[in-house]
């Protein structure tokens, strides 16, 4: 897109997802658009809003979102959004859990240890027994290790 020379005003329909792994599951497409495009924080952004006031952030590099305000260059009206879904373990806790900006969090976790996933002890290790370590197994702590 950046190639491209993609910039807010212009129209969005590209078919987006399902690159990373099979748990990121098919291709979906996206017609709308495109609201802001530019570069920060080392990569190019582009903002597309769609349907009914719904807005999708694409980045040219995986990025862990780990508090709403870092979007407020794309997205402007941040907190006037009902619902935000955030591809995400952990990082986001503190900008939207503890400040207080989101009310309600949903942790959603696929049935398959996926990448990413937050079942350790379902991925195909093959060089540690897991049964030797902490949460998964019931190691023997000695006073020198602790």
């Amino acid at each position: 897109m950046k190639a491209a020379g993609a910039k807010a005003g212009d129209a969005f329909d590209m078919e987006i997802g399902g690159l990373a792994d099979e748990s990121a599951g098919d291709p979906v497409r996206i017609q709308g658009t495109i609201s802001a495009a530019g570069e920060g924080y080392g990569q190019f952004w582009v903002c597309v809003r769609f349907g009914r006031n719904n807005v999708l952030i694409l980045s040219t590099y995986l990025v862990q979102i780990m508090e709403p305000f870092s979007l407020k260059a794309l997205v402007p009206d941040i907190g006037t959004f009902d619902v935000m879904a955030i591809k995400s373990r952990v990082h986001f806790r503190r900008g939207f859990d503890d400040n207080g900006f989101a009310r309600t969090i949903l942790l959603v976790e696929p049935d398959e240890p996926f990448l990413g996933t937050t079942r350790l002890d379902k991925l195909p290790y093959k060089n540690v027994d897991l049964a030797q370590f902490y949460p998964y197994g019931n190691p023997e702590f000695s006073e020198a290790s602790s």
